[in-house]
């Protein structure tokens, strides 16, 4: 178990004390049967989500596979929802490509947005849902999904899998939209939901899709120090499965040349 500490930030004026959240150590369940690659960057907007699409293609529309295979894209927090969400951006990214390059198998492709923040909530509905004073969270359950055939349209399908497990409106760092939409998750539950979904779609179902390759692609959100929902950094949030996955880390230098 990691230790909580206290950060001194100073301002001009007074003092003021943050308390930062621990990272609970959960049971090493993570699968291992199947890659999983945490994408990173050194801020924010530079490219994790094209790369996980560009992967999600690479997987899914090649054809020197020679049977159906499985990708599936976590993003455990988002802000900025609806107008922002990564996940719909992978879905809508392989929907265009599969329309546009006729894969070997045919396509599933859905995305899943498990939960959101109140405001969240109420921007994709359109309608006043109450604030409930223990959880600023609601069980959005919002889905959508499409088929595209392949050349093999009687073979079983490859399937795209992408979900966002906690979702804010305020295109802001997740501590600070947590803290105004009174939304606040700790640590520990957005692991537990982070691996829940990795094993349930890892392991699949029928002997069908037990046979099928996955390839697991878990998108972090700003930068590798940048704090998450609860104020930690996302490095001490995702510590724990950085021991078990493989890191993509992208960044970007920039040069000065004089004429």
């Amino acid at each position: 178990m990691f230790s909580s500490c206290t950060l001194l930030l100073r301002r001009d004026g007074p003092r003021h004390l943050k308390h930062l959240s621990t990272t609970t150590r959960l049971p090493a369940d993570l699968p291992l049967s199947h890659p999983t690659f945490l994408v990173w960057a050194s801020n924010t907007s530079l490219g994790k989500t094209l790369v996980s699409a560009g992967l999600a293609a690479s997987s899914l529309l090649s054809k020197s596979h020679s049977r159906p295979r499985k990708f599936l894209y976590l993003k455990p927090v988002q802000t900025g929802f609806p107008s922002d969400s990564d996940s719909s951006f992978v879905y809508r990214k392989l929907s265009s490509l599969s329309l546009r390059r006729n894969s070997l198998f045919p396509l599933f492709s859905s995305n899943h947005v498990l939960r959101a923040s109140v405001p969240a909530a109420n921007a994709v509905l359109g309608q006043g849902i109450a604030e409930n004073g223990e959880c600023g969270f609601r069980n959005l359950g919002w889905y959508e999904e499409r088929r595209f055939e392949g050349e093999r349209a009687s073979a079983a399908a490859s399937e795209l899998v992408c979900k966002t497990l906690y979702a804010w409106r305020d295109a802001v760092s997740p501590h600070l939209a947590a803290q105004r939409e009174n939304a606040v998750v700790e640590d520990a539950a957005v692991l537990r939901e982070l691996l829940r979904c990795l094993r349930v779609e890892s392991e699949g179902g029928g002997d069908e899709k037990k046979e099928m390759d996955v390839f697991c692609v878990v998108e972090t959100a700003g930068g590798i120090a940048s704090p998450g929902p609860s104020g930690s950094l996302q490095c001490d949030l995702y510590r724990y499965v950085i021991t078990y996955l493989f890191i993509v880390f992208i960044s970007f230098s920039f040069v000065a040349h004089n004429r």
